[in-house]
């Protein structure tokens, strides 16, 4: 019984996080969970008043178009599905105009995405990127350069 609870205290004691000398906060676990904890109060607050949430801040006009372009929605259909005419969405994407927070909930109904993924920071730029064909890969910056 002895060699057990010796077994215990010792994989206690490996699981226990060593930080260096004169570290402060809180460590990785409890980190986590703060900021799971975190994600949750957020999320309850746009769904209590998303008018409230959303105010002051304007949905990127690259998720409006990488949206649009997965689920493959083109021309003035989409403009009318959204109670508009027709460049209407298209200035969305340019960034010529803002949609309203009404018309984002309806954009996010008809893409099927969530209406925090168009107020998310545009996507990152692409690093390297290979192009592969019948003519073999090469990287398309490569294309580009003289």
């Amino acid at each position: 019984m002895t060699d057990d609870l010796e077994k215990a205290r010792q994989r206690r004691q490996q699981r226990r996080a060593v930080q260096p000398v004169g570290a402060f906060g809180p460590s990785g676990r409890k980190q986590v969970a703060i900021n799971r904890v975190l994600a949750r109060v957020d999320s309850a607050a746009e769904r209590h008043d998303p008018a409230a949430y959303y105010a002051g801040k304007t949905p990127t006009p690259e998720r409006i178009t990488a949206a649009l372009n997965l689920r493959d929605l083109y021309g003035p259909e989409v403009d009318q599905a959204l109670g508009g005419q027709e460049p209407m969405v298209d200035e969305w994407e340019s960034g010529a105009r803002v949609p309203s927070l009404a018309q984002v909930q309806a954009l996010a109904l008809l893409t099927g995405f969530t209406v925090r993924f168009f107020y998310e920071p545009p996507f990152p730029p692409l690093g390297r990127v290979w192009v592969c064909g019948s003519d073999g890969c090469h990287l398309l910056e490569s294309e580009s350069a003289p």
